[in-house]
């Protein structure tokens, strides 16, 4: 019985998740310096971590190709993560069209994540429009 007991608390420890580096796009604008993309990088780091604590990269990896690539999406309306051939691109509205920059909190890339591993439910999709990009 005590095997069952050490199996059970294995099932709940979080998964261990390597971290996943960060590199820019060539045609991100200027704007974006490395302070930016290192606030980027914790925030995606926070979000991955939570995501891997709660079981959402057990059965695939984030990203295949072993790093994501900022892209800056100017008219984006929510973080997206997506393969594009053998890349893995973080899309967000890094610099606007005004110039501005921004940076995705650590709940939109956590919701970003869940979208790419798992997805939205047919209802969920439907009625919320979870993890449906316009």
């Amino acid at each position: 019985m005590s095997a069952l007991v050490f199996l059970a608390a294995l099932a709940t420890l979080p998964a261990h998740c390597a971290p996943v580096p960060v590199t820019v796009a060539k045609d991100m604008p200027r704007a974006f310096n490395s302070k930016l993309l290192g606030q980027a990088s914790a925030n995606l780091a926070s979000a991955y971590s939570k995501a891997c604590a709660e079981g959402l990269v057990r059965k695939k990896k984030l990203a295949p190709s072993g790093r994501i690539i900022l892209h800056n999406a100017p008219d984006a309306n929510v973080a997206s993560i997506y393969d594009s051939g053998a890349r893995t691109l973080l899309e967000y509205w890094f610099v606007t069209h005004d110039g501005k920059t921004h940076i995705p909190s650590v709940d939109e890339l956590h919701e970003a994540i869940f979208c790419a591993m798992h997805g939205a439910s047919e209802k969920e999709q439907e009625e919320s429009g979870r993890c449906l990009p316009d």
